[in-house]
């Protein structure tokens, strides 16, 4: 198993935070992407941020084959995390390819957001990215 220390989890979503410039230009359709960056940019959703991102590296980390979805991150959240943090979050380790889509899904079991049964991808963790990815000095790109 590869050890991410918390050290490295804090500098990846403080990295996402410090992203605040759009990545995507006006008109190109990439508006969930622009959302999520304004949204884990934004400098009061730091610990929240830091919480999600935390969860989610733990839990792939905790697989053997390095996979998640957010079945599995819903209930290990603390309850303060605003729901729509966990979406853009999620979108923009996507972006920058920290989580790579497996191209499966399993059913939601989300009833506060009102998605039960709505399909969720299934994630893998490219632990390779996490480590080659500078993270204090460069913040990450989507």
């Amino acid at each position: 198993m590869t050890a991410v220390s918390f050290a490295d989890l804090v500098a990846l979503a403080r990295a996402m935070i410090a992203e605040v410039g759009v990545t995507s230009p006006a008109g190109s359709g990439e508006t969930a992407a622009t959302v999520a960056a304004l949204l884990t940019a934004e400098p009061r959703n730091e610990a929240p941020v830091l919480a999600i991102v935390t969860v989610i590296v733990r839990d792939a980390l905790a697989d053997p084959l390095r996979e998640t979805f957010a079945n599995r991150w819903r209930p290990l959240l603390p309850a303060w995390v605003q729901p729509q943090l966990i979406g853009a979050t999620a979108n923009r380790l996507r972006a920058a390819g920290l989580l790579v889509t497996t191209g499966r899904y399993v059913r939601s079991t989300d009833r506060a957001g009102r998605n039960v049964g709505k399909l969720q991808p299934v994630y893998t963790l490219d632990v390779a990215a996490l480590h080659d990815r500078p993270l204090v000095d460069q913040p990450l790109t989507g």
